[in-house]
């Protein structure tokens, strides 16, 4: 598998996260996924929100998963007035220019996310992430050929100092084919844990550093495997870079 570039949320600059012109930003600079949080409604709808609450992004109160699809419609992002979007209405839109990273952040919503997935043809397509390492298990052990993404970072169930360490003889990471760590944990031991265990070791959360390009590199330089892009200009600079320096 190629390098992936990822775009965090589509991107979270200059764009309102998780919407439509952020997707459409990401694909246009050169991911090969975009990755988004997928939380449900009041009404049982699968819906891409990242927060828990409204407050942030829509500047209201309240918690996301109960309001009903109907009004979620209604809502509009504060900066740039975008939709609130549905999972399959992303699927459909791009399944023909990208890959999808598919963060699940409700409980209960794992089935109805992988029938969606296997209803638009995308298995192949398609990473489910998340922080449940008991749940990605089961997930996996029912679905074999969906690729899994554990996010360590504040993963439940398995902890970036057991997996570094082994101290936990029962952990079984086989179930998985990529591990995602915040950047400014990446550590050499961590990528090379990885790559002897057979699994692909990713980065992200580049949001709030000085220089977040200079970052990307030296993280990449590292042997990282992939990168989740909180700017999606920093797509193409990164593969430019990547073309002059590593091949």
């Amino acid at each position: 598998m190629s390098f992936l570039f990822i775009g965090h949320r589509g991107t979270r600059v200059s764009f309102d996260e998780n919407t439509m012109g952020a997707f459409k930003a990401a694909i246009k600079a050169g991911a090969n996924y975009i990755e988004f949080d997928v939380r449900k409604s009041r009404d049982g709808k699968l819906i891409i929100f990242h927060d828990d609450t409204l407050d942030r992004m829509i500047k209201k109160s309240g918690k996301i998963e109960e309001v009903t699809l109907s009004r979620i419609k209604n809502l509009r992002t504060h900066k740039q007035k975008e939709k609130i979007p549905q999972l399959k209405e992303i699927i459909k839109k791009f399944k023909k220019r990208v890959n999808f990273m598919i963060e699940l952040k409700s409980n209960g919503i794992q089935q109805k996310v992988i029938r969606i997935i296997k209803k638009e043809n995308i298995t192949t397509q398609s990473i489910i992430s998340g922080r449940d390492y008991k749940r990605l298990i089961q997930l996996k052990e029912e679905n074999p050929e969906i690729q899994i993404c554990y996010n360590i970072t504040k993963g439940e169930g398995l902890t970036l100092q057991d997996f570094l360490s082994n101290n936990n003889r029962s952990i079984d990471i086989s179930h998985f084919e990529m591990i995602s760590l915040r950047s400014s944990l990446i550590s050499q031991k961590f990528i090379d844990t990885c790559h002897g265990l057979g699994i692909r070791a990713l980065a992200w959360d580049f949001i709030d550093l000085r220089e977040p390009a200079n970052n990307i590199k030296e993280i990449i330089s590292m042997g990282i495997d992939g990168i989740l892009f909180d700017n999606y200009q920093n797509i193409s600079l990164i593969k430019r870079w990547m073309e002059e320096n590593l091949n």
